[in-house]
C-alpha cells in the first residue's frame, strides 16, 4: 500500500509558486531606498502567505528552499551560490512562528513577528556566510546594529502586508481558516 505524501500535489504546486515568487520579487523589484533589509518587505511576503494557506509544518521551509534554490541557481548577487542557505533559513523561522503562534498568520501582529523574525534570520545567516569567508568579524558588527533593526521593521511591514491578505483571503472564502490540515 503506498503511503500518501506529506504535502498533496496541490500544496506542492502551491508552496513552489511562492518560492518562485521570492525569487521573481527579488529580481523585479529594486527598492530604491537602499536601506538594508528593505526588499524584505517584499521577500517575506509570499512565504508568511504560503505557509499560511498550507498550514502544515515544513511549508515555509519548502517554499524557502525553492527560492534559495532559484537564487543559488540564477542569482543576482555576488555570493548567489550561497542563497540556498539564507533563504531556507528565512522559511524554516516562519514555519516556526507560524507553530509557535498555531498558524494564525491572519493576525497583523503575528505577521509581524514571522515577518521580522524571517527578515532576521535571513540577515545574520548572509553575514554568517561573510564571516566564513573570510570577511573582518570588525566589519560585520560595525554594520549589524543598524542593519538588525531595519531588518525587523522591514521585514515586519511585510508580515503585516501578508497578514491583511490572509485575512482578506479568509474573510472573501477563498480559503477556510478552520480548515485543519490531515495529520496522518
Amino acid at each position: 500500500m503506498k503511503r500518501p505524501s506529506y504535502f498533496s500535489l496541490y500544496e506542492i504546486a502551491l508552496l513552489s509558486l511562492f518560492g518562485a515568487l521570492v525569487f521573481v520579487l527579488r529580481a523585479a523589484i529594486v527598492v530604491p531606498i537602499h536601506t538594508p533589509g528593505s526588499s524584505g518587505v517584499f521577500w517575506v511576503l509570499p512565504l508568511v502567505v504560503g505557509a499560511a494557506l498550507v498550514r502544515k509544518p515544513g511549508a515555509g521551509t519548502y517554499a524557502g528552499l525553492v527560492s534559495g534554490l532559484l537564487a543559488s541557481f540564477f542569482g543576482i548577487e555576488p555570493l548567489h551560490v550561497f542563497d540556498i542557505f539564507k533563504y531556507t533559513a528565512m522559511g524554516i523561522t516562519i514555519d516556526l512562528v507560524s507553530i509557535a503562534f498555531g498558524y494564525r498568520l491572519d493576525n497583523p501582529l503575528v505577521g509581524f513577528i514571522a515577518g521580522a523574525a524571517g527578515n532576521v534570520v535571513k540577515m545574520v545567516v548572509n553575514y554568517a556566510v561573510h564571516l566564513l569567508l573570510g570577511v573582518q568579524g570588525v566589519f560585520i558588527l560595525l554594520g549589524i546594529g543598524f542593519s538588525s533593526a531595519t531588518h525587523i521593521i522591514f521585514g515586519g511591514i511585510g508580515g503585516v502586508i501578508a497578514a491583511l491578505i490572509v485575512g482578506r483571503l479568509y474573510r472573501a472564502g477563498v480559503v477556510h481558516q478552520d480548515d485543519v490540515p490531515d495529520e496522518g
